[in-house]
């Protein structure tokens, strides 16, 4: 009678284990896709910003060829005014994506590492099979997430570098002296513009794949209760 008590016991704690760690996994899975989705708006709203910020440059180009053209003085100091205050709003913003994606990538790092961990620990706790398995798939996922940290951030410093020598070189520039400088360098911020904008599509991509991704575990995991 004990042998049986025993065994529907162990049977019991089994059950309920199995239970607790299908729970865990939809809640962390839930947690996961809600994550997903506020990143795909955010990158869909600064896709929206960095649209708008391209056909600002060109137009801006246009009314700077246009005045120096004409000759038109007000309309010189008008655009040196802008484009001061567009740059240094963007080193502002710079510098806040820069720190933001410093601050991911050390965050990318304590995963990796957190995951590595439990793969190791996992040759002592009895980690079923389909736990090993979602840990290293954790840990394949966030090794990518590294990867896309480092390139951003990479990516961020870069731009605050070229605004800051921009912003240099255009207040060291007269007004009227050197028009063609100042036509390259807005030039030049068009093409930052660009950048971010095609970087901005490639988030997105990166967004969509990690919310199917998420999908997909989801269905597997209802399917392995």
């Amino acid at each position: 009678m004990k042998t049986l008590t025993a065994l529907w016991t162990t049977l019991l704690l089994v059950a309920v284990a199995t239970t607790a760690t299908g729970a865990g996994d939809g809640l962390r899975n839930a947690a996961e896709r809600r994550d997903d989705r506020q990143d795909l708006r955010q990158d869909r709203h600064q896709l929206r910003d960095d649209l708008r910020d391209v056909a600002h440059l060109e137009r801006l180009i246009d009314r700077h060829a246009r005045a120096v053209a004409t000759g038109d003085q007000l309309a010189l100091a008008a655009i040196d005014r802008e484009v001061a205050a567009m740059l240094n709003a963007e080193i502002g913003e710079a510098r806040r994506e820069t720190r933001d994606a410093g601050r991911e990538l050390r965050q990318g790092r304590r995963e990796v590492r957190s995951d590595r961990r439990e793969i190791r620990d996992n040759a002592h706790t009895g980690a079923s099979a389909r736990e090993r398995r979602d840990d290293r798939h954790d840990l394949r996922d966030d090794r990518r997430d590294r990867r896309d940290d480092r390139r951003d951030r990479a990516r961020e410093q870069d731009h605050l570098e070229n605004y800051l020598a921009i912003r240099d070189d255009w207040a060291a520039l007269d007004r009227t002296g050197d028009a063609a400088r100042k036509t390259d360098l807005l030039r030049d911020l068009l093409e930052i513009a660009r950048a971010e904008l095609r970087g901005d599509r490639v988030e997105l991509r990166e967004d969509r794949r990690e919310l199917r991704e998420d999908r997909r575990e989801t269905r597997e995991d209802r399917r392995q209760r």
